[in-house]
């Protein structure tokens, strides 16, 4: 079974973690949350181009030895020697809002938090105990303006939540009056065209898009009112 493709030993594959913005939990907390997603760096040598992809997307189809049938070949299965060292090297998994996101932190005290393995500002939240006074002085106060920060972005999400709304009524009426406006302007070009009309004209119109005649002798101006009043979809008919 093939796994790798040929050429794969002159590419330089490079695994790492990528933050990649949660849409859904930012819209639900009121804050930027950020979720590490595994990706991997092909590089080719002697050029500048390089592709980033996610390590477990679909790389190519290879054939299962044992069935016979395609299967798909994700990229840390691709190049998984160098995806094992990845591994073998990597730091907590983080999922929440980047400490960079948190203006009450200097860069130094994100450098020093992130030395001590605390990335997100949910992490730093929740330090309690020995590792709380491991932060050293101020610690305690890093704490409770993280918690005001996440505290902060829950109590938007009923105005972010009533925004998103009124923009989807706003966009939903601005159609309505589009579809108003060209539904109008039809009318009006309908309207001309059987102005231009004679009696007779508008009296055979309506007989051929009706199957009958008006009854009686109505006046021009009610023919066309008939006549704009047949559907659409018998007319193109």
């Amino acid at each position: 079974m093939t796994i790798q493709l040929p050429g794969d030993d002159k590419i330089v594959p490079l695994f790492r973690n990528l933050a990649q913005q949660n849409k859904l939990k930012s819209d639900s907390e009121g804050r930027p949350i950020f979720d590490d997603i595994e990706a991997v760096e092909i590089r080719f040598p002697g050029s500048r181009n390089f592709g980033v992809y996610p390590a477990h997307q679909m790389s190519h189809w290879t054939i299962d030895e044992n069935t016979g049938e395609q299967r798909p070949v994700h990229y840390a299965e691709r190049f998984r020697r160098q995806y094992n060292q990845f591994k073998d090297h990597q730091e907590q998994t983080k999922s929440g809002t980047p400490l960079d996101f948190a203006a009450f932190l200097t860069e130094g005290k994100r450098a020093e938090l992130k030395s001590q393995n605390i990335y997100t500002v949910e992490t730093l939240a929740a330090v309690e105990g020995a590792e709380l006074k491991n932060l050293g002085p101020g610690g305690r106060d890093m704490k409770n303006k993280a918690q005001e920060y996440i505290n902060a972005g829950k109590s938007r999400v009923p105005d972010i939540k009533m925004q998103a709304d009124l923009d989807a009524m706003r966009a939903k009426l601005q159609t309505l009056e589009e579809d108003n406006n060209a539904l109008r302007g039809g009318r009006i070009a309908a309207e001309a065209k059987f102005e231009d009309m004679s009696v007779e004209q508008l009296r055979e119109f309506i007989h051929t898009h009706t199957g009958h005649y008006p009854v009686g002798q109505p006046p021009k101006k009610s023919l066309i009112k008939h006549a704009m009043d047949i559907p659409a979809a018998k007319v193109m008919a």
